[in-house]
């Protein structure tokens, strides 16, 4: 399956990378959340940063987190705490296991390093399906959403999006057919006040490489519009 030889790939680019530190989140249902943090890099100063949830493709296990340690490691060089966490039932954070990550992100931001708040949702493949379904569900408690891909299938679970800025991009030859369905679903998070950046990406399959010249004023202007709201808004 191309998303595991993906894996697979950026599984060999891991020892070239500082390590994550690890945690684990206690909810109040008795559950655990096991959850990778990386912190920005020291131009960015001590801190509390915005936090950005990079949501686990695949069914969210430990390897598939770690296999996205290089896109965390990339957003913390341009200035978010990055918390990657790992499904505790093998299985996406969708549906009720998808209600544990504003549980998980509520405890990440009593430490005094990351601002409260709102948190940035980031994922591909899998882990931008689910971080455009949560959006969708708490659009108040996120600055936006970078998914590149994801997908919903549900476009029923799309309400009032309070104008919440999402970046979406899906392969031009997507193995899925997400680029048939991409259309339909820029439409329905712009009529839900979405502010949608969506685009297809030529000469892709499924998983491709981040356009960050594009992407990263994207970033800036959440991070210029975080940077502006009272804390814990």
């Amino acid at each position: 399956m191309l998303f595991c030889r993906y894996i697979a790939l950026c599984l060999l680019l891991l020892p070239a990378m500082a390590v994550a530190r690890d945690t684990i989140v206690e909810l109040d249902d008795g559950s655990t959340v096991k959850v990778f943090l990386f912190e920005p890099s020291k131009e960015h100063g001590d801190g509390p940063w915005p936090l950005c949830v990079l949501m686990p493709g695949g069914d969210g296990n430990e390897y598939v987190a770690r296999a996205q340690f290089w896109l965390g490691k990339e957003l913390a060089t341009r200035g978010w705490m990055i918390a990657v966490p790992v499904s505790p039932t093998n299985t996406p954070f969708t549906g009720a296991n998808g209600q544990k990550i504003p549980k998980v992100i509520k405890h990440l931001q009593e430490s005094p390093d990351i601002r409260p708040g709102r948190a940035l949702l980031v994922g591909v493949s899998t882990g931008g399906s689910s971080a455009l379904e949560l959006a969708a569900q708490h659009p108040e408690q996120y600055f936006g959403v970078v998914a590149v891909p994801g997908m919903m299938k549900d476009l029923s679970l799309i309400g009032d999006m309070k104008q919440l800025p999402v970046y979406l991009r899906v392969a031009e030859d997507d193995i899925f057919r997400w680029n048939q369905h991409m259309p339909a679903l820029a439409d329905a998070l712009r009529t839900g006040g979405a502010r949608v950046d969506a685009a297809l990406v030529p000469d892709a399959r499924h998983v491709f490489q981040l356009d960050w010249d594009n992407l990263h004023p994207w970033l800036e202007s959440l991070q210029t519009s975080a940077s502006r709201l009272p804390t814990g808004k």
